[in-house]
């Protein structure tokens, strides 16, 4: 028998199994700071006893680069004309115009992410925020740590998404290399017949490392780790959304301004009457198409239909800002021990300005499709210090 050649059969799919990936994905302990973007990933490693020094699969390696450094061109989307607020007269409330598009990328208030540029900043860092963060309040109450603690767990499920996106595009490539053991391999998994295929020559193990073989084996296994991290963050995920869910329905909100205005028995009122089409969490977003934490609820409803304020409160914003277009804040006091705040984006037309005054039921701007949106819709937020959280229990 001659040594030097060996016919592989499902030996070849027990030494391409023996390949051990050290980590594609970050341990848990080391989820990224929310204060800025990380680097890349960094690629997975393989080992085998007595092989050759590691050597990194494919993949394309793209420079770090940091969301607020680069400067895509402006998306000028147009606005959608408003249609009228079907039956209910326009309020008194001066027009606030859109505001400006010429603010630098990165900036509050800056423009819509050019799509174009989205490949990059998310091969830098899967897990950064393609639409501003408003600024968040320091956890100082249990409550407030469970909120925090919620938004760094779909943080990292959006991480983990995107890496696990970018592995299987990886593996897909890889597999449609010409590779006679990862053809036989590929044929004995799909259950073919093997029969008529040549003896193959493998001088070593090790030769598998660095062959599309042993590269779809590492990335294969890359894929099934991510999967059951992503398994335990989601269950994390629904674990801490419940119980903050259970406290929302039980909260004492701030008391109104007048008795007037206290609706659904102390809760937060409806926006509009819109059908929810997307709710809160980490989502395949349509405009980006990546992976991202969709920090509100969608409700769909005809452009320029009215928008009310959920409660009484102050506006603390009110402007362009990124991907959620035109977009305001009301501030209501606080509950929970936190501050409580509802955001309205994509809209049409701002009928409030920063520092005004607001009541519950009052008309504070116009449906649009302004900024990141597929359409004409109303995306509502509710804020505790500042971090989102499930507007559902609340209303």
């Amino acid at each position: 028998m001659n040594h030097a050649r060996r016919r592989v059969t499902l030996v070849a799919a027990a030494g391409a199994a023996a390949l051990t990936v050290t980590s594609l994905i970050l341990p848990a302990g080391a989820d990224r700071a929310r204060a800025g973007p990380t680097g890349p990933l960094p690629l997975p490693s393989l080992s085998l006893p007595g092989s050759p020094p590691p050597v990194k699969p494919p993949s394309i390696t793209l420079p770090p680069v940091k969301p607020s450094s680069l400067k895509p061109p402006i998306v000028t989307r147009p606005s959608p004309t408003p249609t009228g607020s079907h039956g209910a007269s326009r309020p008194s409330t001066p027009s606030t115009p859109d505001a400006p598009r010429s603010t630098a990328p990165g900036s509050p208030g800056g423009p819509t992410i050019n799509q174009d540029a989205v490949a990059t900043i998310i091969a830098a860092d899967p897990g950064a925020d393609l639409y501003p963060q408003p600024p968040v309040d320091a956890a100082v109450t249990p409550q407030a740590r469970q909120v925090a603690a919620l938004t760094d767990v779909q943080h990292r499920i959006q991480y983990l998404q995107n890496i696990l996106a970018r592995t299987r595009d990886d593996l897909a490539r890889v597999q449609r290399e010409p590779d006679p053991v990862l053809q036989l391999l590929t044929t004995l998994t799909a259950g073919g017949d093997p029969a008529g295929a040549p003896p193959i020559a493998v001088a070593d193990t090790a030769d598998l490392v660095d062959t599309p073989t042993g590269r779809a084996a590492a990335l294969s296994a890359a894929i099934t780790s991510g999967q059951a991290e992503l398994a335990r963050r989601q269950r994390d995920e629904t674990t801490i959304r419940q119980e903050i869910d259970r406290r929302a329905r039980a909260a004492t909100l701030p008391a109104p301004a007048s008795e007037a205005t206290t609706r659904g028995g102390g809760r937060l009122g409806r926006p509009l009457a819109g059908r929810l089409t997307s709710r809160f969490g980490v989502r395949f977003d349509p405009y980006y198409h990546v992976w991202q934490l969709h920090p509100g609820v969608d409700l769909a409803a005809p452009a320029g239909t009215p928008i009310v304020a959920a409660m009484d409160g102050r506006v603390s914003r009110a402007g362009w800002y990124g991907g959620y277009g035109n977009y305001t804040c009301v501030d209501h006091g606080r509950a929970e021990g936190q501050r409580l705040s509802t955001c309205y984006g994509h809209q049409s037309r701002l009928l409030v300005s920063p520092g005004q005054r607001v009541r519950a039921g009052q008309v504070i701007g116009l449906v649009g499709s302004t900024g990141a949106a597929t359409g004409p819709h109303l995306h509502f937020e509710v804020r505790l210090g500042g971090r989102p959280v499930n507007p559902l229990p609340w209303l």
